[in-house]
């Protein structure tokens, strides 16, 4: 009488831990804003972040994407702005270093 073999799952290797990739940590770091951030964007390398906010204004930070865990320096803070600053949006590089930030 024949028998029934139970099928062989293939071997799956696992990445050692040291080669495992760990999930980016999220890096929080004090804006100094006074009131609530409304929109926070990166410029187009990944090296600046603007924030805007509630407070009137519109910060600007240095951020270092080759170093893990750095902590943004805080490069300009923008003021003019007759009520809470809603959005604030990059230019491609090609137009320059621009900074469009929007308030009603």
């Amino acid at each position: 009488q024949p028998t029934i073999q139970p099928m062989q799952q293939p071997a799956i290797q696992q990445p050692a831990q040291s080669q495992a990739k760990q999930p980016d940590e999220p890096t929080t770091f004090d804006t100094a804003h006074t009131d609530l951030i409304h929109d926070a964007q990166y410029d187009y390398y990944g090296r600046r972040l603007a924030t805007a906010s509630s407070d009137r204004t519109v910060r600007v930070f240095s951020v270092d994407p080759e170093t893990p865990n750095s902590q943004p320096r805080l490069e300009a803070t923008l003021s003019g702005h007759d009520g809470p600053v809603w959005q604030v949006a990059w230019s491609h590089p090609k137009f320059g270093s621009l900074l469009a930030s929007a308030s009603f």
